[in-house]
């Protein structure tokens, strides 16, 4: 049963709460849902966000939502931790993985994938009357976003930590974007959530992942490259940034 501890304030639960009301993510009688992959950076938003719901804004209703995109993948560890904690977990079949893999062959598969997944989601969301959609991006997937807009668009800019979507009447938040990766990986296992393993035949072979090695390497030589990244997302010399085509 998940239950608050103070150590969690300084971990990172402030930093957590700074960001939801920073950008006005959640607020009372909100119907939140989290997508769920499987992997930790969903299960580690969904502990978080019942931690928030436990002592800070309790009004609001939190569901998780799963898409089995019929990869063989086996979610029972995930509905164990939902039902353990009174979070009900929707999980939603689909045939995504045939329609990417076998119907389309697509080269770039993780960019339709990712667009098949996330229009899954907001269509169950809708249908659940959810109208907060939480997904478990961390800092580090900020960057290599931003990275892989500059060095393969040529545009700079990264995902933004609350979007509303007008004609679907939604918000995509991301409560988790000043949270590192290697922090809630080494807390998921520390904590034993489950983890379901990815059994996409992608995985690891993606633009991202490079863009994760480049990130990588550069914190060798710049130890707090990361922290300066992420600040400069909201401390821009528009003076000195070219004109707009």
């Amino acid at each position: 049963m998940i239950q608050f501890e103070r150590k969690y304030n300084r971990m990172f639960l402030r930093d957590v709460r700074d960001i939801i009301e920073k950008y006005k993510m959640i607020t009372p009688k909100d119907k939140v849902a989290v997508g769920i992959s499987g992997g930790k950076d969903s299960v580690f938003l969904l502990f978080t966000l019942k931690l928030i719901q436990l002592t800070a804004i309790k009004d609001f209703e939190l569901i998780g939502i799963t898409i089995d995109m019929d990869l063989g993948m086996d979610f029972s560890p995930i509905k164990i931790f939902c039902n353990e904690n009174n979070i009900p977990l929707i999980i939603e079949k689909t045939n995504i993985a045939d329609v990417v893999f076998t119907e389309r062959k697509e080269k770039n598969p993780c960019s339709l994938c990712s667009k098949l997944r996330k229009g899954a989601l907001i269509r169950v969301a809708k249908s659940n009357n959810v109208n907060k959609l939480a997904l478990g991006h961390n800092s580090d997937d900020v960057i290599e976003t931003l990275f892989m807009n500059v060095l393969k668009v040529g545009k700079l800019g990264t995902f933004h930590p609350n979007i509303h979507y007008k004609e679907k009447d939604i918000n995509i938040i991301r409560p988790l974007v000043n949270i590192r990766e290697d922090f809630i990986e080494s807390f998921v296992l520390q904590n034993n959530f489950p983890v379901i393993k990815n059994l996409c035949p992608e995985d690891k072979k993606t633009t991202r992942e490079d863009m994760k090695n480049l990130l990588i390497n550069l914190e060798k030589n710049y130890p707090d490259a990361q922290k300066k990244i992420l600040t400069s997302l909201t401390n821009i010399d528009l003076f000195n940034l070219w004109e707009q085509r």
